[in-house]
């Protein structure tokens, strides 16, 4: 300790704090923000995001077969490890891409109120 940590040196009494009464579960459950119905354009924009997801959600499995297919080629000897690494590389970066449409769009269904079943 240095000359000027008279700071650390110091003992502080230790609070003592009351619990919080809990209130009932009924008075913790969340107010809908939006109303059960849906306008026409809201409905057309939910048909077209969950035609999206399901694309995307599509081409996500496309890929991982695609990847291992890639590493049968390799342990085959059709490809050499350099092309191997070129080709996982796009692979990867097109998944990471896909990976973040797929949550953009799960978001936007559920802040539209979509309730059906997503993968």
């Amino acid at each position: 300790m240095g000359l000027f940590d008279s700071w650390r040196r110091r003992r502080r009494k230790k609070e003592v704090v009351a619990p919080k009464e809990r209130k009932s579960s009924e008075a913790e459950a969340p107010t809908p923000t939006r109303p059960e119905g849906l306008t026409p354009v809201e409905k057309g924009e939910v048909a077209d995001l969950v035609a999206q997801y399901e694309k995307l959600h599509k081409r996500r499995a496309e890929l991982h077969t695609e990847r291992a297919q890639l590493t049968d080629q390799l342990d085959t000897g059709e490809l050499t490890a350099l092309k191997f690494r070129k080709q996982l590389m796009l692979k990867i970066q097109e998944a990471a891409q896909v990976s973040d449409n797929l949550k953009e769009t799960v978001s936007r269904l559920i802040a539209l109120g979509y309730r059906g079943v997503l993968h």
